[in-house]
């Protein structure tokens, strides 16, 4: 049995070059796939460590507004359990209106190779 005449002979299957050309373009989609990937990873772990952070300030402003009017001073310890990579500072200054004390909390850790920060400011007032 012959084939029908309008199929010839090459036109059965893909060539080398053009099975080639096609890996080569799915591998460029795949590569640009797991950049994102990796980046939605990294953005996802840093929001995580600012959502942390964050939190460890609010923490450490509760309690110095808790405690009272603060002494002018600095203190700073680490996230113990709950926050283990964050280090913490507490800076509480006198202000030019003596009944009034700035205290500002700092949240230091390291992301790979750079050191992030974040810092909240409040006011407290003598009662």
């Amino acid at each position: 049995m012959s084939s029908p005449a309008f199929l010839s002979p090459r036109s059965k299957g893909f060539t080398l070059l053009e099975v080639m050309i096609a890996l080569a373009i799915l591998s460029l989609v795949a590569v640009a796939f797991l950049r994102t990937q990796a980046g939605s990873v990294r953005l996802a772990d840093e929001s995580n460590q600012i959502s942390l952070a964050t939190l460890l300030a609010q923490e450490k402003l509760a309690e110095v507004e808790s405690a009272g009017f603060p002494e002018p001073g600095k203190i700073s310890g680490t996230g113990d359990e709950t926050f283990p990579p964050l280090r913490w500072e507490r800076i509480v200054s006198a202000t030019e209106f003596l009944p009034l004390r700035k205290v500002l909390v700092r949240i230091l850790w390291r992301e790979g190779e750079k050191d992030r920060t974040l810092e909240m400011v409040t006011y407290l007032a003598q009662k």
